[in-house]
């Protein structure tokens, strides 16, 4: 019995692990994207509250699949422990123009502990899991790691 709910065990975390893979596959097919962020100027600049610091992460992406009409974001979940996504709704990177390829979207994040001090978020990583939405073709969802590449006005110059 012991050796059926191994294997039992075994099967399901390979069959969630590939799942994820082809996912993250699926969704670099179709689109390629990048995550910079900033910091508020000053503090309680979103939230009102002094004590809070926070910022916005912009997401910039690329289509390389020009039936993909757009991108929704339904999560998004820094992987560092004092980060905090409130997403109240969803987000939407739209691709609705045929020589549009390139769109972006932010979302506030805040640091959810007083005592932690965050100067530089590069090479911080971010699960963002959602759906993409094609032309004539049936919306397929992912799920995907991204890595943080830079501050945001750094990546406008």
């Amino acid at each position: 019995m012991m050796i059926i709910a191994i294997v039992v065990f075994l099967f399901l975390g390979v069959y969630f692990f590939w799942r994820k893979k082809l996912q993250e596959q699926r969704f670099n097919r179709s689109v390629g994207m990048t995550v910079s962020y900033m910091f508020q100027e000053r503090p309680g600049q979103y939230s009102g509250d002094r004590n809070t610091k926070s910022g916005v992460f912009v997401f910039k992406a690329e289509r390389n699949d020009e039936r993909l009409k757009n991108i929704v974001i339904r999560k998004v979940k820094p992987l560092h422990a004092a980060l905090d996504v409130n997403l109240e709704q969803i987000l939407v990177i739209p691709f609705e123009r045929k020589g549009n390829i390139k769109s972006d979207v932010s979302v506030r994040f805040k640091v959810n502990r007083r005592t932690v001090k965050i100067e530089d978020l590069r090479g911080g990583r971010l699960n963002i899991s959602g759906v993409l939405n094609f032309e004539e073709r049936r919306p397929e969802s992912f799920t995907t790691t991204l890595f943080i590449s830079d501050l945001y006005q750094k990546a406008e110059a």
